[in-house]
Parts: structure tokens; sequence; C-alpha cells
């Protein structure tokens, strides 16, 4: 284990994470710290999950606190940055679900409803996942047909 993750390491068991997604001010910074987990193998990613849940549902609380958290509309220029952190680290989350431990698959869901809809309202033909500027929100599943 490296030195820099010992560091992030005691960042996330000693709380100071969680002070700094409290704050507009340290967010950012706070959600990539969070995201520097995503070098870990899933067995190693596994003993912080619980914890990267609840930063997570800390950030969406300090989100809602200030502004509108959701794909559905666009959000105020300045809260743009705050927002697409929030969104990536759901996104990250998303793709390394299978690294999570499986009690906790009620608030992992709970929190991924924030992107796994399809309704948008488009504001001058913008659409607020555009807005974001995050790819994998763009990423529409179809389910396959089959012709008869």
């Amino acid at each position: 284990m490296s030195y820099n993750f010992r560091k992030l390491d005691r960042a996330v068991s000693d709380g100071s994470l969680a002070a700094r997604l409290s704050t507009l001010h340290h967010f950012r910074y706070a959600t990539n710290e969070i995201m520097k987990f995503d070098h870990l193998e899933d067995c190693d990613l596994q003993p912080y999950g619980e914890k990267i849940i609840t930063l997570t549902e800390v950030a969406r609380w300090t989100l809602r606190q200030r502004m509108d958290v959701s794909l559905i509309m666009l959000c105020l220029k300045e809260h743009v940055p705050y927002k697409a952190a929030y969104f990536k680290l759901l996104v990250w989350i998303r793709r390394r679900r299978s690294a999570f431990p499986t009690n906790i698959d009620d608030r992992i869901n709970s929190l991924l409803e924030d992107i796994n809809h399809e309704i948008v309202v488009r504001t001058s033909g913008i659409d607020p996942r555009v807005q974001l500027g995050i790819e994998e929100l763009l990423i529409v599943e179809t389910a396959a047909v089959s012709s008869t």
C-alpha cells in the first residue's frame, strides 16, 4: 500500500472527507479524493464500499441543501462544477458496482436513482446531461428488439 493511499485511507476513516463534502468550498476536492479509489482492484475496494457510499450520501445531502440534484433540469452555471463532480461519482459507483458489498444495495440503488432514468426537460434545446459534460450520462441503454 503506497503512502498516498494510506493518507487517503486515513481521510476516509477519520471523517475529514465527510467534513469536506459538507461544504461547497471543499466539495470538489473531496469528490476527487474519493475517485482515487478507482485505481483499486474490486477485492481491495470492497472494504471501503460502505464508507464510500456514506460519503456519497453526505455529498448528495450537501448539494440538496443548496441546489437541485437531478438530471431532469438544467442548473445554474455556478452550480455545474459541484453537480458534475457528484454525478461523476455516481457514474463511477455504477461502473464499479460489483466491487461494493451487496448488503448496501438498497443505499446504492437510492443514490443511482439520480442517474438511472430517462426523463429529461430540455431548456432552449439543451439537455441537462450535456451541461455536465459527462459522456457516460449521454449513453442511452436500449433493449434488444427481436423481429419475428
